[in-house]
């Protein structure tokens, strides 16, 4: 029986899983490791890939079985989109050489710098103790933090508690330290806000408006911080390895980043948005609470915009020549609806080809491609951005060695969309991901 290249890449790295960490998938077999993609039995969870709940996240087990699988320790892994930083983490517990990562999103990027930073657990579990006492001081004077909107988003108190705790944090002087509570000062900041905290929108939730909702910030804090003291405990138990480092980049992934160096990645691993910000994941306004107490700047609020179909102006729809498929459904869209939806969506993909193409500088050839996408529905038209994907390859000089499926259990995500923009009319949106393994020739 003759295996392909593919089959025998895989069938070789199963060695790699012998000691695999029982929190983390071990396949048993070729098939085992062909068919299992799901991971509904596993924590995403885990470590430090928990410390803040960020949108659409990767799951670790999916990507640690990909890095096993198409990377070594001598390695040179890029994320293109890299989000809240799994990969990079997985790259460091795994002790991959070189991992890099470019991420639009500056609180994204500060969140996978807080994740990937050395921290001794004992000094932050003692820093807790220090941050109550001056938290419970009725005379502690501190400013009260202003921005856009902020009293439409939070009671008096709140915005009172929160400033003062702010202002705690920032004057603990070990800056890993403060780092650690700044983010669990940033989840807080949206679970004691008037925002509906299960979706990713700006979106006042009535029922907390109707019930007079005065969150208790404290008991928050204290309650998010304890649960990730105890998973910086678990982190800090992991092997450690000295010569490997992880690079963030906060920019776009459609421009060439001169920190990455040409043709030295062996493996870009990455999860891209599955459409544009308005009917998929909003990480702009998800961030948005967050960053402004953060940094106390307002510039988060255009960050959507200038996301993948993020803008419409300008729009040059040559890209419909490379990929069949695409024009084929934007002509279908164009017919259920002839309406400037369409545009989103050629912007889109305009905006995936040009990262796409930016990638093509940085991977070796030989090297491997993993996207990890999902199919959406736009004006009832299922857009298959799998296909389309594999077209736009070949154009880059990629050949598409296979396409996997996993059915989406443990993703924080909106499975719902409405496409016809009819007040309770919705449609099942994105319910699977496919794992696109390309390779560069």
């Amino acid at each position: 029986m003759l295996f392909t290249e593919l089959e025998l890449l895989i069938t070789n790295s199963l060695s790699k899983f012998s000691n695999e960490n029982p929190l983390y998938f071990k396949p048993a077999s070729f098939s085992d490791w062909e068919s299992t993609w799901d991971f509904k039995e596993f924590d995403a969870n885990v470590y430090n890939h928990g410390l803040h709940q960020y949108p659409a996240r990767f799951i670790p087990q999916l990507v640690r079985k990909l890095i096993r699988t198409f990377a070594n320790k001598d390695s040179s892994v890029l994320d293109i989109f890299s989000g809240s930083g799994t990969t990079l983490l997985e790259c460091k517990y795994l002790g991959i050489k070189n991992a890099y990562g470019i991420e639009l999103n500056p609180f994204a990027v500060f969140m996978t710098k807080a994740k990937l930073q050395e921290l001794d657990d004992k000094k932050v579990n003692n820093e807790l103790c220090l941050i109550e006492k001056s938290f419970c001081k009725v005379d502690y004077s501190f400013k009260t933090i202003s921005f856009k909107n902020i009293d439409f988003w939070y009671t008096s108190k709140a915005k009172s508690d929160l400033s003062k705790l702010l202002d705690i944090i920032s004057k603990i002087q070990d800056t890993a330290v403060k780092s650690f509570y700044t983010l669990v000062f940033a989840e807080i900041s949206r679970k004691t806000s008037f925002l509906d905290y299960s979706g990713f929108k700006m979106y006042r939730s009535r029922t907390k408006v109707k019930n007079n909702f005065e969150p208790n910030v404290w008991e928050e804090f204290f309650k998010t911080a304890k649960r990730n003291i105890e998973l910086l405990k678990a982190n800090n138990s992991l092997p450690k390895y000295e010569e490997c480092s992880q690079i963030i980049i906060n920019g776009d992934s459609r421009v060439i980043h001169d920190e990455i160096p040409e043709h030295s990645i062996d493996l870009i691993l990455t999860s891209p948005p599955y459409g544009d910000s308005k009917t998929t994941v909003a990480y702009g306004q998800y961030s948005r609470l967050p960053w402004q107490w953060i940094s106390q700047k307002d510039d988060i609020i255009q960050l959507d915009s200038k996301l993948l179909g993020g803008s419409t102006k300008n729009l040059d729809d040559s890209i419909l020549n490379l990929s069949e498929t695409l024009k084929r459904q934007c002509a279908e869209i164009e017919n259920v609806d002839n309406s400037a939806r369409v545009k989103d969506v050629i912007a889109f993909y305009n905006d995936l080809y040009a990262t796409l193409t930016s990638a093509s500088y940085y991977i070796k050839q030989g090297g491997y491609f993993i996207l990890v996408t999902g199919n959406r529905t736009v004006k009832k038209v299922y857009l298959r951005t799998d296909i389309i994907i594999t077209e736009f390859a070949k154009t880059l000089g990629y050949s598409t060695e296979k396409i996997y499926s996993r059915n989406i259990i443990n993703k924080r995500m909106a499975m719902k969309n409405s496409p016809t923009n009819e007040k309770g009319k919705t449609v099942n949106t994105i319910m699977t991901e496919n794992i696109i393994i390309l390779k560069k020739f």
